[in-house]
C-alpha cells in the first residue's frame, strides 16, 4: 500500500508566504521548515508586484553570490526599509498570546 503525505511527516526546507500588511501593501515571508521567519521582503504595492518579487527572490536564492557586508551597510538598508511593520508585529504578538492562552489547561473548581 503506498504511503501518502498524511501517513508520514514530510520534512520541508521551508516556503514563501505572501501576506497583505495592515496598510494594504504586500510582503513576502521566507519561512524555514520549523516555521521560523528567516526573511522579510520589502513592501510591494500590489499582489502582482509581490509575485514578481517572488521570482526575483528565487533567482537570487538560487544563483546569487554570498558577499560579506559591514554593519554600516546593514544600518543604511534598515533606514531605507524597516525590517518589521510595527502594526504587523503587534498583530503577531496578539495572535501568539491567543495561541498560548488556548494551550493553557482550563482549571475547573468543583467546589469544596
Amino acid at each position: 500500500m503506498p504511503i501518502g503525505i498524511e501517513d508520514e511527516e514530510v520534512a520541508m526546507a521551508g516556503h514563501l508566504e505572501l501576506v497583505e500588511t495592515p496598510d494594504g501593501e504586500f510582503r513576502i515571508l521566507m519561512v524555514d521548515g520549523d516555521d521560523v521567519l528567516m526573511g522579510l521582503s520589502k513592501q510591494f504595492s500590489s499582489m502582482d508586484e509581490a509575485v514578481e518579487g517572488v521570482a526575483a527572490i528565487r533567482e537570487v536564492a538560487g544563483t546569487g553570490l554570498l558577499r560579506p557586508a559591514s554593519a554600516e551597510r546593514y544600518a543604511v538598508l534598515m533606514l531605507e526599509e524597516p525590517v518589521i511593520d510595527s502594526a504587523l508585529a503587534a498583530q503577531g504578538e496578539q495572535a501568539q498570546a491567543r495561541v498560548q492562552a488556548q494551550a493553557q489547561p482550563k482549571v475547573v473548581n468543583c467546589g469544596s
